[in-house]
């Protein structure tokens, strides 16, 4: 769908000016397709992780591996296994390899030009924290329930950070495993609270996120009944209708069916709050200086 033709994009347009000092970004996996890491090989999804994780640690080396042997085995109870026979340095030490990157994508550069109140990011990858090395400052990453000190933003990251994956799981650690993501679940309201300080008048901008993660995508949801009246908008470019229905209905939150990329380029166009050497038209640019991917 054309961003022109995108109804909630117009009205994210028309209510600029009143909440462009409210905006709370969260990030899933979605805001990083297409980025590669230092070794020039894409991130991968969850499904690709699970499968180059069994392949490395498990997989019989003498025939093919065959996905559909793990049938509908997750990542996490796939992860579980691999650490119990293998132990937890070789996994983090795989997953460090696979999601390290040296550049951000444009749209890591861009956002933070919006100036969010914070980011709320699921990825381990550092892209976010590499495009805010370009404006000079980083906020403070956050991997537990804490808060900022006073004056200063955050991006909170409740799965972890490549930065801290030598931590324990909840200080920084990559939660991978089942049980790691059972020992988060009491952090995880904690974490979404402390990064929607002011829950009735933070306008969240969903970007990339499908609510896949029943233990986040939860507190997601009892926040959001809990919230005022001030839109919310999920970012992501699949336009069915009965998905935004979905989301309209269920969740309260108004879907605009573009990648962050795109949003953020068409948002620039329409408000100008991109400086001119990093607009999106300059993006061939950008990476012929070795700036972004």
């Amino acid at each position: 769908m054309p961003a022109a033709t995108d109804q909630f994009f117009e009205e994210f347009v028309l209510n600029w000016p009143r909440l462009r000092d409210r905006v709370v970004v969260f990030l899933g996996a979605g805001a990083s397709i297409g980025a590669v890491n230092v070794h020039n090989a894409p991130l991968p999804n969850a499904y690709d992780l699970r499968n180059a994780l069994w392949k490395e640690f498990k997989a019989d080396r003498n025939r093919p591996f065959d996905p559909a042997e793990l049938k509908l085995m997750s990542l996490e109870h796939a992860a579980a296994i691999i650490e119990t026979s293998t132990g937890r340095d070789e996994v983090d030490k795989f997953l460090l390899e696979r999601f390290t990157c040296d550049k951000p994508m444009w749209q890591h550069l861009a956002l933070p030009y919006l100036k969010p109140l914070s980011i709320f990011t699921t990825n381990y990858d550092e892209m976010v924290e590499l495009g805010y090395k370009h404006h000079g400052s980083v906020p403070d990453v956050i991997c537990d329930g804490k808060e900022p000190p006073s004056g200063r933003h955050a991006i909170y990251k409740p799965h972890g950070s490549l930065g801290h994956s030598k931590r324990p799981v909840g200080k920084g650690g990559l939660v991978i495993t089942q049980f790691d993501y059972f020992s988060m679940i009491s952090e995880y309201r904690k974490m979404l609270k402390a990064s929607l300080s002011s829950l009735g008048e933070s306008c969240v901008i969903i970007a990339g996120y499908s609510f896949g993660d029943m233990d986040i995508g939860a507190e997601l949801y009892a926040l959001r009944k809990e919230s005022g009246g001030t839109p919310w908008y999920a970012v992501f470019p699949r336009t069915d209708p009965q998905v935004r229905q979905m989301y309209s209905q269920r969740l309260n939150i108004r879907q605009i069916g573009m990648t962050l990329e795109g949003f953020l380029s068409e948002l620039d166009k329409r408000v100008n709050f991109i400086p001119p050497e990093h607009k999106h038209a300059k993006r061939g640019r950008l990476k012929a200086k070795g700036i972004i991917q």
